[in-house]
């Protein structure tokens, strides 16, 4: 992250320079925080030396940000005719604004380096945010301030929270602090959709893809956000975390089914959204009836499943075969998506684009067809779906529709990845909030 982008983030005004220097020392811009002047360094290498330390105090400078290769150097000055000293990031203020996206891809990188071990990041950003979360609504902010400065043996109640679980040898101690240390001067509890979406796509970006695959795009938010608003009863089953999750701002009673998800990310989401009823897997199995509104349906990808023998699914589809047979996993959920969905419900879906074309799947969609109304397949870029794979999937929308009109218009979009670039993503998102539109479907 560059020096700039984080003070911009921190909301503090920098005024660039050019041709100034401090002996060797390049000096790229200054700015005022706490009444105080400072300034961003570029040095050779990461941390700036005492050397020019002491000649940047006899400048009347009080606070240095220096950008090191993966890493912000911070020196503050306490007062005039004192040495500058370390800290791991400008203090907090009471002023204190959402993370930028710049902001997040710096937490990325510093978790990166504060956790050892990659499957255990889930658990790192779950309790970091937790607890974060937890004393920004009591206003408890010392432990997050003693982190600026603190050794490991002050901040250690702080330390032990993060970690949670996870063993010393697990956990960089000096980077978890570095890590709280820029947290604490941000505010990090969504307080509208955009930046409830924001916080998702960070969290879903840093989870262990081994254990966790990534969801949706930051993009299409809005269209999940407008699904939520112009509906009812909504529930949401994901085997992801991603824009999908968008739909629970605004819905008026909500459910969620985290399928397959580890244990702390389901805690960080019970904490995301109190008000929301969480189910942890379950969800083929679960035979209470509880019709919605609205179903957005993300399944898991590429399994086969057997129906068991006391199922709650009951579908022509597997009529006359043998309870030994096995179905994609996308089946099964979608069977179960569409009996939940009370009549001139909506149901959105996830599908792998092999469903929709492969020559295997004919009898699906066979079945498909005849079963609801499809309102549109909007088909997004290879790797859009899922971040990190090549996977290519499409999302469909459906109404649940009886009787099924004779004859009816079926929206196809097809989405490149220049759809998705700044100057033309609010078209694009207009474009497919029309698909589900029921009115434009009579």
């Amino acid at each position: 992250m560059k020096a700039q982008e984080y003070l911009k983030a921190r909301g503090v005004e920098v005024t660039r320079l050019e041709n100034v220097s401090v002996g060797r020392l390049s000096v790229d811009a200054e700015f005022r925080f706490a009444g105080k002047r400072g300034i961003v360094a570029s040095p050779r290498r990461g941390s700036v030396s005492d050397r020019y330390l002491s000649l940047l105090s006899a400048e009347n400078v009080s606070f240095v940000v220096a950008e090191g290769d993966s890493s912000l150097f911070f020196y503050e000055l306490p007062q005039k005719g004192k040495e500058f000293f370390s800290v791991r990031a400008l203090r907090p203020s009471q002023s204190k604004l959402f993370p930028s996206q710049e902001l997040f891809a710096y937490l990325s990188a510093l978790l990166r380096q504060s956790v050892k071990r990659k499957e255990l990041t889930n658990a790192a950003v779950s309790n970091l945010l937790v607890a974060r979360i937890a004393d920004e609504k009591f206003s408890k902010d010392d432990e997050w301030i003693c982190s600026v400065s603190g050794t490991a043996e002050e901040c250690s109640t702080l330390i032990s929270r993060v970690a949670g679980k996870l063993k010393g040898a697990d956990i960089n101690t000096e980077g978890i602090l570095r890590l709280c240390a820029v947290l604490a001067g941000f505010r990090i509890t969504p307080s509208n959709p955009d930046e409830s979406a924001r916080l998702i796509d960070w969290i879903a970006r840093v989870s262990d893809d081994k254990k966790y695959i990534h969801g949706l795009p930051l993009a299409l938010s809005p269209v999940f956000k407008a699904i939520g608003e112009s509906s009812g009863a909504t529930i949401l089953v994901t085997s992801a975390v991603g824009a999908q999750f968008s739909v629970l701002s605004g819905a008026k009673s909500e459910e969620m089914v985290l399928e397959n998800g580890s244990q702390e990310i389901l805690a960080l989401l019970q904490t995301l959204y109190p008000a929301i009823t969480v189910y942890d897997d379950g969800y083929l199995e679960d035979k209470t009836v509880r019709q919605k509104d609205v179903v957005i349906l993300v399944p898991p990808l590429g399994r086969l499943m057997q129906l068991k023998k006391n199922s709650s699914i009951v579908s022509s589809f597997c009529k006359g075969n043998s309870d030994s047979k096995k179905y994609p996993a996308e089946y099964l959920y979608a069977f179960k998506a569409i009996e939940q969905c009370q009549a001139n419900g909506i149901i959105t879906i996830v599908l792998p684009e092999g469903i929709l074309s492969g020559a295997s799947h004919k009898a699906f969609r066979d079945w498909l067809l005849d079963a609801v109304q499809i309102l549109g397949v909007v088909s997004l870029p290879a790797g859009f779906c899922f971040t990190g794979t090549s996977i290519r999937c499409s999302v469909l929308f459906i109404k649940k529709t009886e009787p099924l009109p004779s004859d009816y218009p079926i929206s196809m979009i097809e989405l490149r990845p220049e759809d998705f670039e700044s100057d033309v993503i609010a078209e694009t998102v207009e474009t497919i909030k029309a698909v589900f539109k029921p009115e434009d479907h009579v």
